[in-house]
């Protein structure tokens, strides 16, 4: 982080209990993707539905799978990013 290399304490920002959810099921599917050689594909819709069968969640599936493809085009974006 930028601001702890100049030395800067930055606050985290709160979460709230839903944003938490959604960030958890993002970072539990994001161990699940898949990869090539030319790097980390995307979540797949079938994953994204399994989990939110296995682990009952009280998340409505729609929102699910809208906010975790949107969260893992920002995150294979960095990662190109970063190539």
């Amino acid at each position: 982080m930028v601001a702890r290399k100049l030395g800067m304490e930055v606050e985290r920002p709160e979460i709230d209990g839903i944003t938490g959810l959604y960030l958890e099921a993002f970072y539990s599917l994001s161990r699940s993707r898949s990869g090539t050689g030319y790097g980390a594909l995307p979540i797949q819709i079938s994953e994204i539905q399994a989990w939110h069968s296995f682990i009952k969640s009280p998340l409505d599936p729609e929102s699910l799978l809208f906010v975790v493809q949107s969260l893992d085009a920002v995150y294979l974006k960095h990662l190109s990013r970063k190539k």
